[in-house]
C-alpha cells in the first residue's frame, strides 16, 4: 500500500480535494481528513502520525510543524498508479510545499505532496475531527 499526504493551509480546499477523489472512485476508508487543533493532545497525535511513517526523526519533526496550522489529508493508496492520482490531485487543489529546503529531493520535483511507500497502522491514521 501507498501513503499519499497533503498538507493544506485552506481547509476548505482540502475538502474539495478529498471531495473530487471520492466522486473519482476513491472510498471513505482511503481518505483521511484531518484539521490540526492548538491542542496539545492532538498535536501529539500528528506528531505520533509522522513518527510512525517516516524513520528519520528530523524529517517526522518537519512534516508535523507544516501540519501543525493545517489540514492532513492521507489517501491510502493501493497501486502506484492510484497514488500518483492522489497526488496530482492533491497539488491542483493547493496542497502546500513539503520540501525542507532547496536541497531536499525526497518530496519530488515540484511536488507539494508525498508519496510514501508505507503502510499506516490503523491506531496512528489521522481519520480526523471531520466527516466528508
Amino acid at each position: 500500500m501507498i501513503t499519499v499526504i497533503g498538507i493544506f493551509e485552506n481547509p476548505e480546499l482540502a475538502e474539495e480535494a478529498c471531495s473530487y477523489l471520492m466522486a473519482n472512485g476513491f472510498t471513505n476508508e482511503k481518505v483521511d481528513l484531518h484539521t490540526t487543533s492548538a491542542d496539545d493532545v492532538d498535536k501529539n497525535r500528528v506528531g505520533d502520525f509522522f513518527g510512525h511513517l517516516f524513520n528519520e526523526v528530523d524529517e517526522a519533526a518537519h512534516y508535523a510543524t507544516l501540519a501543525q496550522n493545517g489540514t492532513i489529508v492521507t489517501i491510502h493508496a493501493l497501486s502506484a498508479r492510484e497514488g500518483q492520482e492522489a497526488l496530482d490531485v492533491m497539488n491542483n487543489y493547493g496542497a502546500v510545499d513539503v520540501k525542507a529546503s532547496d536541497d531536499d529531493t525526497s518530496a519530488g520535483t515540484g511536488s507539494q505532496s508525498r508519496i510514501v511507500e508505507r503502510v499506516v497502522d490503523d491506531s496512528k491514521r489521522l481519520r480526523g475531527n471531520k466527516i466528508l
